[in-house]
């Protein structure tokens, strides 16, 4: 497991958006030179309220995957169509297909994604769409930050076809697109309910003169399905800014917990990194990340190489790994 973040550094939370909407005179548009940059929810240190450092609570290992052929597993998300089942996915170097499972970790058989292709999937999310639920997958996976155009491809959820099983889902829609300011690497993304999918940078970006940039929050609108050419992502926000450079900082899933927009459900995203994981309030009317309301070391998962996050519907988070048989585990936080 990486090495432990120290509790003297204290981490700080974002304010409301409303509250903090400032000029991020630190994110430049590609280039190396400092330069301004649309309006973003600035990481203020010196002004945003501090929430408390916590631990996990009521952590739990409660199965381990059963499927063999999941051997990477990237990305977790919770069905809207069927009750206690999960999917998730294997990243660059596997096939074109998505995994079911209970929470426990049983394999409830898996689906070929017909017209798509696994450059490197490394995010996958569930939202509305003109079927009712899809399942939106990210080849968005990104190391080297060299892929000029990236995809998303979205699927109508499939029922899951049983153990041992292997169907073929429907064709899927695919979004091509580009960031406005060069490649990114990118492993965490959540739609929200009008269909707008979100997309967080992996790790905080340098530019030339060695200045931190924070995490960085793109969006796509629903409007660019149906666009016939390749679209250009737009910067609407950014996350936490960690300066120094941890691997266990960089974010690798998130997860909304209110995706198809319940009015009589709280909004909550959850996004997870190598060592910690983050909860904020979300905006209904935008989809966008607002007040931070808990953050919590993820030590207790004891995992190798944790990568994967999505809510339950009790209010619980699952967690996944990437290895065989690697275990499932839930928490709370905060």
């Amino acid at each position: 497991m990486h090495g432990r973040i120290s509790r003297a550094v204290s981490l700080i939370a974002l304010a409301s958006l409303s509250a903090i909407a400032t000029s991020c005179t630190s994110c430049t548009s590609g280039g190396n030179e400092r330069s301004p940059a649309p309006r973003v929810a600035q990481f203020a240190d010196s002004t945003a309220p501090r929430v408390a450092y916590t631990t996990l609570r009521d952590v739990d290992t409660i199965g381990a995957f059963t499927n063999r052929d999941v051997k990477e597993s990237s990305a977790a998300v919770r069905s809207w169509r069927t009750a206690g089942v999960f999917w998730t996915l294997n990243d660059n170097g596997n096939d074109e297909r998505v995994f079911a499972f209970d929470s426990t970790g049983q394999d409830l058989g898996s689906v070929i994604v017909p017209h798509a292709r696994n450059r490197d999937w490394e995010a996958l999310a569930t939202g509305p769409c003109a079927a009712g639920r899809c399942l939106f997958i990210g080849d968005v996976g990104d190391n080297l930050a060299r892929h000029d155009v990236v995809s998303i491809y979205r699927i109508p959820e499939p029922a899951p076809p049983g153990t041992g099983r292997l169907a073929t889902g429907d064709s899927a829609s695919a979004l091509h697109f580009r960031y406005p300011d060069g490649p990114r690497d990118v492993e965490a993304m959540w739609v929200d309910a009008d269909t707008a999918v979100f997309l967080v940078t992996k790790r905080p970006l340098r530019d030339a003169a060695g200045y931190t940039r924070p995490s960085q929050v793109y969006r796509l609108g629903p409007e660019l399905w149906a666009a016939n050419k390749v679209s250009v992502a737009t910067l609407v926000d950014s996350l936490p800014n960690f300066a120094s450079g941890d691997e266990r900082t960089q974010i690798t899933d998130a997860s909304l917990s209110n995706p198809f927009g319940d009015p009589a459900q709280a909004s909550r995203l959850a996004v997870r990194t190598y060592g910690m994981v983050y909860v904020f309030e979300v905006d209904l009317t935008s989809g966008r990340p607002g007040r931070l309301v808990g953050h919590c070391a993820l030590d207790a998962l004891d995992e190798k190489q944790g990568e994967g996050l999505t809510w339950m519907a009790d209010g619980r988070l699952l967690f996944t790994s990437e290895k065989r048989n690697a275990p499932i585990m839930v928490a709370r936080c905060p």
